[in-house]
């Protein structure tokens, strides 16, 4: 009789851990598994922004071949007199703010520095009309002063002058076209090669059509900083003719597309 129930109760123990096994199997299979899927994330891995390169260019020479050309308006553009007075860029309101902003890339004068300055007048900037049959260029100290307040042309005044203020080079042009008249800032970057550090830092935006440059006969390319551009590089604005103005030299002249 002990015998017999010594039988059975082993025969009982082995179903029982043996139906157990089978359930843990079960869950292994379906419960584990299922829950690995419900919480299982695909995370995009951040593609790193590169170093901000260096930008090593020479400031460009203009050679005036006439006494006049030191005073010349450039067409019907504005005076070139009050545009290069505007760039206050030695004002101290001026050079410590373009400092501030530049830091967060500190280090000889480079590409991150160009773009700190941007996004911040970019990211900051309230458009406001000039008085009505009154074009007004205003201190780029003024512009900073007001919180970043104005038109196209303060607009393209401010960033020459934070970009001449760290060592840069920066000239304003004033382009018209289909649409009327724009101004706008472009940044002497020699032939430094831009385009995958400002692709990985505006990857958002940037639309794979390239960094939109003017070359001048000097071999120098010219980066757009216009705010239509959205970013350092971006398309710029349809234009057919316009003039330029070289704000270190004093210097102006007339462009077609």
């Amino acid at each position: 009789m002990n015998r017999i129930l010594l039988i059975f109760t082993l025969c009982s123990l082995m179903v029982s851990c043996s139906t157990k096994n089978n359930n843990n199997n079960n869950g292994d299979n379906n419960g584990n598994n299922n829950g690995d899927n419900s919480n299982e994330t695909f995370t995009e891995i951040e593609e790193p922004i590169p170093t901000p390169p260096t930008i090593d260019v020479a400031a460009s020479r203009h050679e005036k071949k006439f006494f006049k050309e030191l005073f010349k308006d450039c067409n019907s553009s504005g005076d070139k007199r009050q545009l290069v007075e505007a760039c206050n860029y030695s004002n101290s309101t001026v050079r410590n703010k373009a400092v501030s902003i530049a830091g967060q890339n500190p280090g000889s004068y480079n590409l991150g520095q160009i773009c700190d300055i941007f996004d911040h007048c970019y990211n900051n900037w309230k458009y406001v009309n000039d008085p009505d049959g009154d074009e007004i260029y205003e201190y780029a100290s003024n512009t900073i002063s007001n919180g970043l307040n104005g038109d196209c042309d303060d607009f393209a005044i401010l960033v020459s002058s934070m970009v001449l203020s760290i060592g840069g080079e920066a000239r304003i042009n004033f382009a018209y076209g289909p649409n009327g008249g724009h101004a706008f800032t472009e940044v002497n970057i020699g032939t430094t090669v831009v385009e995958e550090y400002i692709s990985k830092r505006y990857k958002s935006v940037y639309d794979n059509s390239g960094i939109w440059t003017r070359t001048d006969k000097e071999g120098n390319n010219w980066l757009n900083l216009d705010w239509f551009a959205k970013h350092p590089g971006g398309n710029y604005f349809d234009y057919t003719h316009g003039t330029t103005f070289y704000i270190m030299q004093q210097y102006c002249n007339d462009f077609t597309k």
